[in-house]
């Protein structure tokens, strides 16, 4: 047990605590190794359809996580639970290869339609593959240990994210300007995530599930509609699903409004895209410093209320900012500043919550919550910028409407952490 009156920012392993912790780590490397390659090319395929357009996307990935998770549910309650990650990063595998096929053997013709096909499974790619990999930590550590360790693992996937953005850079620069974002880059980038997921799979084995009997037989049990259920009994569930709700709602409003200043920043596509990897090799050496050295001392010092409420604050900032100085600049700045804060201590301290659910719950209603809920707030927020712009107002003007969002997400996220602090 740690004694809370000698906490230090870099919280105590003991000799037995490593190997396992440095798996972990290496084990969120890869994943987020794996998605961040391929997230530069995905953002400039948004771009590239305009930014208006975006709502139609994400109502299309809205469609596939609501279609996705049922099977999921159905497939988690009849399979051996420690073989979850290896079928369901096999699958995704399959599918980088299978459009690394398309791009290679469609024309110019096909591959406007592969790009939008790419950006929708990419989003149902990085929430499932990060939200499974969460799933296996909550149900292999207990809560005083994720407190400890969370800040921890986290860092691993800023160093993978950091790895994956630097490598998707090269290609947007060395490459992309030679010959085509919609060439050699994205092959190139898919191949180098296959390697990455298939790394991850091998870190994932040493994670197994605690529980009598649990390697022989599927403990969990229950229907595939049981994610939807658990939503409208439990007021925990629904409450932290209505926070990711807002959250993403917010982050959706900010980078539609991001996307259009970096629209009118520039008109070079390998430009843009080198510009949002940049971002992402900004902000991961940050969140690496808040995960190693800070997330766990602020978890546990002031607690989960504190961490959840003050996101109203940092949405509000950003909108503000946005309003006044719509530069390329303050672009920079609000991502940096509202990434940091999620991967850094908002993400790690929703992922300590969860680990206070039933086993039920950890595999399926987290799941849900991190995909399906948290993608119909990328959809309400996208018809949000879109409607209010269509009825004629400014895209800049659109912070303003979204500053009652920003003091319910503060609400909410006080009303999380009153609840689990009892």
């Amino acid at each position: 047990m740690i004694n809370d009156n000698s906490i230090t920012f870099f919280p105590k392993v003991n000799k037995t605590e490593v190997f396992i912790l440095l798996k972990a780590f290496l084990f969120f490397f890869f994943v987020l190794a794996s998605w961040y390659a391929l997230r530069p090319v995905r953002n400039e395929l948004a771009v590239q359809g305009g930014i208006y357009n975006l709502p139609w996307l994400l109502i299309g990935v809205m469609i596939a996580m609501l279609l996705v998770n049922p099977i999921y549910s159905w497939l988690i309650s009849r399979i051996n639970q420690s073989k979850l990650i290896i079928y369901i990063y096999s699958f995704f595998i399959f599918n980088l290869c299978l459009f690394l096929a398309l791009w290679t053997f469609t024309g110019d013709e096909g591959r406007v339609w592969t790009g939008r096909a790419f950006y929708i499974w990419a989003n149902v790619f990085s929430f499932f593959v990060v939200s499974i990999f969460w799933v296996v930590m909550i149900n292999f550590f207990n809560h005083t240990d994720s407190k400890r360790f969370f800040g921890i693992i986290s860092a691993g996937g800023s160093m993978g994210a950091f790895f994956g953005s630097t490598v998707a850079r090269y290609f947007s620069t060395e490459i992309c300007g030679n010959t085509s974002i919609s060439d050699l880059g994205p092959m190139s980038l898919i191949v180098f995530s296959v390697i990455s997921l298939s790394c991850a799979i091998f870190f994932s084995t040493s994670f197994k599930p605690k529980g009598k009997g649990i390697d022989n037989t599927p403990e969990i049990g229950g229907s595939s509609l049981d994610a939807f259920q658990n939503i409208l009994k439990d007021p925990l569930i629904r409450n932290l699903g209505f926070y990711v709700i807002l959250f993403t709602l917010l982050m959706t409003t900010s980078w539609m409004i991001s996307l259009g200043i970096v629209q009118d920043w520039s008109q070079d596509p390998c430009e843009r895209t080198a510009f949002f990897a940049r971002i992402e090799q900004i902000v991961t050496p940050l969140t690496l410093v808040m995960q190693l050295f800070l997330a766990s001392y602020i978890l546990r010092k002031i607690g989960s209320l504190a961490v959840l409420s003050i996101y109203g604050l940092l949405f509000t900032i950003a909108f503000i900012a946005y309003a006044f100085y719509p530069t390329i600049s303050t672009v920079m700045m609000v991502v940096i500043s509202l990434r940091i804060f999620e991967y850094g201590l908002n993400k790690p301290t929703r992922e300590a919550i969860y680990t206070k659910l039933n086993q039920q719950d950890r595999y399926k209603s987290t799941v849900f919550i991190d995909t399906f809920l948290a993608r119909s707030g990328d959809v309400i927020g996208g018809w949000f910028v879109r409607g209010l712009v269509g009825a004629g107002i400014a895209i800049l003007s659109v912070t303003w409407a979204a500053l009652p969002f920003a003091m319910l997400i503060s609400f909410m996220g006080y009303k999380i952490g009153k609840s689990t602090e009892k």
